[in-house]
């Protein structure tokens, strides 16, 4: 049997045949190449800076001109993502593709049309996985109506319950996603409708707190502000969001709980005196329901309580659970380089004096810098990248139980779509540092970045506090872009280094220990075509 990727990379040839090129566009997909060369011109003052960390595939799109006869039609360019694990399963920020041992692949391609004030983004993606065996780790438990999936995560029981399966089944799988996909109607104060592509709040290049690509689009609502709004503080966008989260394959066989429903509101403030620096503020609630009704729009405003504080180490009556966080981008176009930080909690302050005596309480945070500069030759640019976030627990354990971001006592899922995450990619207790340097130039780039990330960092002090089991990741590596006759091509190679793969490291004397090392490599290839 043919591997699912080489069907979707058949279906890419045929899709790129020569076509006019004022008929396509290139859709911005979420941590792809497109968004970067978005941020980067927003660097050199060549795009405008607002609304950037309230983003989507379909705000980061260029709109569409009002014609006479009213319909307007670009078909969008298609995209081939493509990636091979030698080893272990590595995915950050793909979206609705889990990147797992072997070869991966997303298509990405459709249309962009508008009517009047009627907008329709209609941008499916093909996924397959050729999903080859790899070690996991299993921990039944048989307890009345909480029984698991073999496949589903051995650190995330009871009290910290999160459906983060380790494995997306055990075959490999062809099929169509929604994916970027949005239907709009936008006056000039207003817009509203309906989508399923990723959103991501915050800053971050790498994790978003919130909202970010490492999960699949959710089906969602939406209401936002058609332009800034004028205040005396400055231009201020929101957007309010009610959407239906799904349990994944690989979590648990209970079919009564297979849905939750998730409410978000999102604001970002442009400052009157400064254009380059943006401020804002998120707050997301999910709840367990079967259908989505429309009064849980307004459970981004409610009272959820701690139930990480209730007593007792199993699962709560079902209710709300919730993530909030603060977050902030200044960006100097004249000196090339912006400053970008979220902080944010997983559990709501009891009273402004607790969150005075404890504000590290269950907090998470992600801070950033880029910088471009002239180097070698007009148009060619020297770039810097570095990022740092952490969600491990904070110190304040010692005096109350932290929880955990993502987990929930009291959605037995967590903070999860389809079995990955909705916020940072690095997932729940983690931490990650970060840093890039690049040469570019219009047509082509290259460059080496490297990267450490410390997983499940709670799981590691509650199941096996010992400090030389600490599964981390090294991850150096090197990227580029080039022209590929009338495609584009970006890839990166990633040489993975897993130190005490999933806690695994044996004593050999009385001092020392010898981990279960792995090695990874990962090659990234994205195939595109349309305009340069």
């Amino acid at each position: 049997m043919p591997s699912p990727t080489l069907a979707l990379l058949l279906v890419f040839v045929v899709q790129a045949g020569p076509a006019p090129s004022d008929t396509l566009t290139r859709l911005p997909l979420l941590n792809g190449p497109e968004e970067d060369r978005i941020r980067v011109a927003q660097l050199r003052g060549d795009a405008p800076f607002g609304g950037f960390i309230i983003r989507s595939a379909s705000s980061l799109l260029a709109p569409l001109p009002p014609a006479p006869s009213g319909l307007v039609l670009r078909w969008l360019a298609p995209e081939l993502r493509l990636l091979r694990n030698s080893a272990l399963p590595h995915s950050l920020n793909e979206g609705p593709l889990w990147a797992g041992r072997g070869l991966s692949g997303r298509l990405t391609g459709g249309l962009h049309a508008r009517y009047g004030d009627l907008i329709l983004i209609l941008a499916p993606q093909g996924l397959g996985w050729e999903n080859r065996p790899f070690q996991t780790a299993s921990y039944p438990d048989l307890a009345p109506g909480r029984k698991r999936h073999a496949l589903a995560s051995a650190f995330h029981y009871p009290p910290g319950s999160m459906d983060l399966p380790q494995r997306l089944g055990e075959s490999r799988q062809l099929f169509l996603d929604p994916g970027q996909s949005s239907l709009t109607f936008r006056r000039e104060r207003v817009a509203l409708g309906f989508a399923t592509e990723n959103l991501w709040w915050g800053p971050g290049i790498r994790n978003g707190l919130l909202m970010s690509a490492q999960a699949p689009g959710f089906p969602h609502l939406f209401v936002e502000t058609g332009r800034p709004m004028g205040t005396p503080l400055g231009d201020l966008r929101a957007r309010w969001t009610l959407g239906r989260l799904s349990e994944s394959a690989y979590f648990d066989f209970d079919a009564s709980n297979d849905h939750r429903s998730l409410s978000g509101l999102v604001l970002e403030l442009t400052p009157w005196f400064d254009a380059g620096l943006s401020l804002g503020l998120a707050r997301t609630v999910i709840a367990p329901s079967g259908s989505v009704p429309l009064d849980a729009a307004l459970d981004a405003f409610r009272n959820v309580g701690r139930p990480a504080q209730e007593p007792g180490d199993t699962l709560l009556a079902p209710g709300p659970d919730q993530l909030f966080s603060v977050f902030g981008r200044w960006v100097f176009p004249e000196a090339g380089f912006e400053v970008y930080g979220e902080w944010g909690r997983a559990e709501q302050p009891a009273s402004l004096r607790e969150f005075l005596q404890i504000p590290q309480h269950s907090r998470g945070y992600t801070v950033g810098v880029q910088h471009v500069r002239p180097l070698g030759g007009e148009n060619r640019l020297l770039r810097l990248q570095s990022e740092v976030t952490s969600l491990e627990p904070s110190q304040s354990f010692r005096v109350r139980e932290v929880g955990e971001w993502y987990a929930s006592r009291r959605v037995p899922q967590g903070y999860t779509h389809r079995g990955r995450v909705l916020g940072a990619a690095i997932g729940p207790s983690a931490s990650s540092q970060w840093a890039a340097v690049d040469w570019m130039a219009p047509d082509w780039s290259v460059g080496a970045f490297l990267g450490r990330i410390r997983w499940e960092a709670e799981a590691h002090q509650s199941y096996l506090p010992e400090f030389r089991r600490a599964d981390i990741s090294l991850l150096p590596g090197v990227r580029g872009r080039a022209p590929l006759g009338r495609f584009r091509i970006d890839a990166s190679y990633t040489y993975g280094l897993r130190l005490n793969y999933l806690f695994q490291a044996w004593p050999i004397t009385p001092t020392r220990y010898r981990g279960v090392d792995i090695v990874n490599h990962t090659l990234a290839v994205t195939l595109s075509t349309g305009h340069p």
